[in-house]
């Protein structure tokens, strides 16, 4: 899968009691507040300084650097996890070079966007993916705590969730090939200890010989076991299956698993090094505004 990926949320405020009534982004509440703004305190009050631990998971987060641009706001976080003592070791001699602590946290800066159009029912958040690192679920929470607590009084709370523009997919999927399948299996050890570890079978294309473009529908629809894409036996049933797809020179990353399928892009310049954020955010914008234009949002209520 690439390195370096970015997926799409939608953020919209309701009222608690309320599901199907969502407030406009760019003016809710009593005092009509703007998402932008409201996410930029969040921000500062939250994360700037010694950054944030979440009890939950075992999160950790910190605020690196932000900028608001017209109806965007672009932020990098430094993202880990605490709670496991372990060690850093340089690789190229396999010497010790100091030790982590049950608090410490291994972090790694990940960039984003946030994208509030001045209308509409809700706002697009961009969240970077490098390998298996991400602040998305960390971010979730500790905004979602943080709204909920500031609104206590007018009841208001804001819902995140995948961003699925499913004709665009489909669309994309239809001309697609299939460039690599992986079937996810957590397993717990032989010797019954609490916990699992994750296995990983992977079918990859060769060269130009591409997997068969049938199997992206059939995975999609959960219709694809493991014997059609293995010849070994005994594969158990996987947790999650992940696919790499390919068109017109454009990889995107399908992830199919218990909740609905979540769509993930690559973010790549073509030299193979890790991208600048020129290329991550013209990538963004590309996807951002193909989306907001199908769902007739005018560029000009948030790129301008």
């Amino acid at each position: 899968m690439p390195r370096y990926q970015f997926s799409l949320s939608e953020i919209k405020v309701r009222r608690i009691r309320d599901k199907k009534t969502c407030l406009p982004v760019a003016q809710f509440g009593a005092q009509r507040k703007d998402l932008l703004e409201i996410y930029s305190q969040f921000l500062d009050e939250e994360l700037k300084g010694a950054g944030k631990r979440i009890d939950r998971g075992e999160r950790y987060l910190r605020l690196k650097d932000s900028e608001v641009d017209s109806r965007k706001l672009w932020f990098d976080v430094e993202a880990g996890r605490y709670g496991v003592p372990g060690k850093i070791v340089e690789t190229s001699t396999g010497a010790d070079a100091y030790e982590i602590d049950k608090d410490d946290a291994a972090s790694y800066p990940l960039r984003q966007a946030l994208i509030v159009p001045r209308v509409g029912e809700y706002a697009l958040w961009a969240t970077e993916l490098v390998g298996h690192t991400s602040a998305l679920g960390g971010l979730t929470i500790a905004f979602k705590d943080w709204f909920r607590k500031k609104f206590e009084a007018e009841k208001l709370i804001v819902d995140i969730n995948h961003f699925q523009d499913t004709n665009a997919w489909n669309e994309f999927i239809d001309r697609a090939r299939l460039n690599e399948i992986t079937y996810v299996v957590h397993e717990q050890d032989s010797d019954g200890a609490v916990g699992s570890r994750v296995q990983e079978y992977k079918s990859k294309a060769l060269r130009r010989h591409w997997l068969p473009s049938p199997w992206i529908r059939s995975a999609l629809e959960r219709k694809l076991s493991p014997d059609t894409v293995f010849s070994a036996s005994r594969i158990p049933d996987a947790d999650e299956v992940r696919m790499q797809i390919e068109s017109d020179g454009r990889y995107r990353t399908i992830v199919v698993g218990n909740d609905l399928p979540r769509f993930m892009y690559e973010i790549s310049d073509g030299s193979g090094a890790a991208p600048g954020n020129e290329t991550f955010r013209s990538e963004v914008l590309s996807e951002v505004g193909a989306s907001l234009e199908y769902m007739h949002v005018d560029r000009r209520a948030w790129d301008g």
